[in-house]
């Protein structure tokens, strides 16, 4: 689809461009600065009919302030979880790439989780967000609203690091730790799922 203009900022500054003087920024060279991940995500951000105020400084932030970087800190927090709860062997395993992370909750999860103890109001939401996955993803493609997954995503990963602050994954309650380590993993799909529908890597360590 045909989009709007994009307006590059640096230092709070407008980068001005000209045919006429050969002053111009190509995307290759923007994507070099930037990165893939952050360059798309912006791209993606904003419905086609909207112009959009590329900002190279915010786009390589590396914090909460930049919403690609959020959602990915929130996949690699949940991989890092999952990892804690493992033992070491498996757990270096699947840092240096050895095991995968499905690999890995296999080992510390039984196959039927009792989801019965998830009743804290932020283990509801997260759930209630993962559960308007489909409706969305049909409705972005019916409409070619790549927008409405990114704005997801950044929902989605400020529900789990409320969840994170609010709940103890890790604790001395064996069936609450399994449940919310499942809680976590199908957090986990859900990001990188939404991430590859973007074209964005999901990364498993930051």
């Amino acid at each position: 689809m045909l989009g709007q203009l994009v307006n590059l900022f640096r230092d709070g500054k407008p980068v001005r461009m000209s045919k006429r003087t050969g002053e111009m920024v190509t995307f290759e060279e923007l994507i070099d600065e930037v990165g893939v991940d952050s360059t798309r995500w912006i791209m993606l951000s904003r419905s086609a009919d909207q112009t959009i105020d590329f900002d190279i400084d915010a786009a390589k932030k590396k914090d909460s302030s930049n919403p690609v970087y959020y959602v990915q800190y929130a996949h690699a927090r949940i991989c890092s979880i999952l990892r804690k709860a493992a033992s070491d062997e498996d757990a270096q395993a699947a840092l240096e790439g050895r095991m995968s992370m499905e690999e890995l909750v296999a080992t510390i999860l039984p196959e039927n989780v009792d989801l019965a103890p998830l009743v804290h109001e932020s283990e509801i939401a997260l759930m209630r967000k993962m559960d308007e996955f489909a409706g969305l993803v049909a409705g972005a493609a019916r409409d070619r609203a790549a927008f409405r997954l990114t704005h997801y995503c950044q929902d989605l990963a400020g529900l789990f690091h409320g969840f994170y602050t609010n709940c103890h994954v890790i604790n001395d309650d064996p069936a609450l730790q399994n449940a919310r380590l499942a809680l976590c993993d199908a957090t986990r799909i859900m990001l990188a799922l939404s991430l590859s529908l973007l074209g964005i890597s999901a990364p498993e360590q930051m």
